[in-house]
Formats: structure tokens, sequence, C-alpha cells
């Protein structure tokens, strides 16, 4: 499998791309909300209920995010026909932050199981090309509560230390992608992504597509997310 992760603007990487090469894009755009400078991303000091009355600090391990100006405005037009130039499909997270010409109705409707009185969304929204419905995912993604795996996606996960480590502040998990792959029957396609921060899809795709490509300009995520999937194929490898 071809998995390479490019530091520069989707612009440069998509420029010499045939037309319909990728079997997908899949990709999580800026919403141009300015998550890149809120005051929660250098948060450490919040507590989280626990079942059992006892109060934990959520932010122990957490990396407290270097403030950026990558959302000031979400990708426009020009972003869009370039997805749909170069791939058969399309599925991008943000959709309700855009207003691209030729969107159809199709959409996948992430519940996160955000608990009530939380200031976050419980649900984020994409845009598929390949449906005319709107096709729910349940996973759970809220603070310290993480799904435990696939088959039980909104209970939490047992051991809180085995959680997913979050390195952006968008970051969504490996499980989100997975369910994707496994949707949407991404088995042995070509896939690419414009904004890879994470790069929590690089590593749920490995297990499924034959080729996988994306673009990430800051040089920050583009370093954390390479040693990410260094890491994961180091383990991988033991197993």
């Amino acid at each position: 499998m071809k998995s390479i992760v490019y530091n520069e603007d989707w612009r440069t990487t998509t420029k010499d791309i045939p037309d319909g090469y990728f079997d997908w894009v899949v990709d999580d755009v800026p919403y141009g909300i300015n998550v890149g400078k809120m005051a929660y991303l250098k948060e450490t000091k919040t507590t989280v209920k626990q079942k059992n009355g006892k109060k934990l600090n959520g932010n122990n391990n957490k990396i407290v995010y270097t403030q950026k100006d990558w959302d000031l405005e979400a990708p426009k037009q020009d972003y869009f026909n370039e997805m749909r130039r170069i791939s058969k499909n399309q599925i991008i997270f943000g959709v309700e932050y855009v207003k691209w010409i030729g969107l159809g109705e199709g959409r996948i409707k992430w519940n996160k199981g955000v608990a009530k009185g939380m200031s976050f969304k419980d649900y984020e929204m994409a845009y598929c090309s390949s449906i005319e419905h709107t096709h729910e995912i349940n996973l759970l993604w809220a603070g310290m509560c993480q799904a435990a795996d696939l088959r039980n996606p909104m209970t939490q996960q047992g051991n809180k230390k085995l959680n997913e480590k979050r390195i952006h502040p968008c970051h969504k998990p490996v499980l989100l992608y997975k369910k994707i792959a496994l949707d949407f029957d991404f088995k042995s396609k070509k896939i690419y992504c414009g904004h890879n921060g994470s790069g929590s899809d690089r590593i749920a795709f490995d297990d499924y597509v034959s080729e996988f490509v994306a673009s990430e300009i800051d040089v920050e995520y583009f370093n954390l997310q390479e040693k990410r999937h260094k890491k994961h194929l180091s383990n991988y490898r033991l197993f």
C-alpha cells in the first residue's frame, strides 16, 4: 500500500493529478470559525465528574496547542471544484460552513455523544456525494469519553489510559474513519485528503485502501502526524 503525506498546500499536490484518479476524497476542511485561536486550546484545569462522584482533571496529558491562523475562513469554490476533478466521490466534513455550487443532498451525520449542557456541538456533518440521504454514524467522542470499539460505539473505553491521544485541535478519531471505510467500501480504493491534520484517516485506512495521498500545509502538524503514523506502523508490526 502507498501512504504518503506532503507538507504543502493541496493546490500544489493536486495540480498534476489526472482527472478522476482517486476513488474518494475524504477531507475535514477548516470551518472558518477561528478554532486555531480559541481559549480552550490552552485550558489545562478543567475537571470531569465521574459516575462515582469523583472529579478528575481531564487535561493532565493535554497538549497545549499552538495558536494559529489556519481557520480564518473555509475553502472556497475552487477547492470543491478541484476535489471533484481529481476524484469520483467525496466525503467532506464542514459542509454546514460552505456554500459551494454543486453540492448534492447526501450527508453523513456523526453523532458524538456529547453530554447535555456542554458548549460543544453533539454532532458533525459531512457532504457525501455517493448518497442522497443522511447516513448517521454513532461514535462516542467527547472529552475523556471515547468509544470502546465499533461494536460498542457509544460505550466508553473502560481504561482511559488507552484513549486516543489528540494531537490537533480538530482531531477526529481513527474509529470514525474506520467506520466510514467499512460503510462506504474503501477496500483497495485510492483516497486523497487535502487537510490531513492529525492523520487519523491515514492510520485508519492502512488496513483498507490501496493508496492514500494527503496534503498538510502546517509544518508542526505535518511532523506530528508523521511521528504518529510511524509509531502506528511500529506497533502494527509487533502484532
